[in-house]
């Protein structure tokens, strides 16, 4: 019955000419990489980042390959001081300034450092 009724709304909102959301400008979604960084951490592992966004700055996120050839997408959340990027589910990578630090969930749900003072390589 709820399916029945939200398809017969949106076929009205159709009809009307009414959009759930507004059209997107191309050129506000465009995407731009702005940097690629490799990260050493201490005891060696390294780590590459990606970062990217949207042209009109409303939406930033980081491709991580770990160490152990994991790639992770990750979008941008806010944070206080540097910047924080997860899915609030098991990885968060931190930057500030030329350093970041990985953190992943452990068998408990704790978050956990796993990668510490990943600083960027040449």
């Amino acid at each position: 019955m709820l399916h029945s009724g939200l398809a017969l709304a949106a076929a009205a909102l159709a009809g009307a000419g009414v959009s759930p959301l507004p059209p997107v400008n191309a050129a506000e979604a465009e995407l731009i990489r702005s940097s690629s960084v490799r990260y050493r951490c201490r005891g060696g592992e390294r780590l590459e980042a990606t970062y990217f966004r949207l042209r009109d700055r409303s939406l930033a996120f980081v491709r991580l390959k770990l160490p152990d050839g994991r790639l992770l997408t990750l979008p941008q959340l806010a944070s206080a001081s540097g910047a924080r990027f997860s899915a609030d589910r098991d990885v968060t990578w931190w930057i500030k300034g030329q350093t970041g630090f990985l953190q992943q969930r452990d068998s408990r749900g704790e978050w956990q450092v796993s990668l510490r003072s990943c600083d960027s390589a040449p």
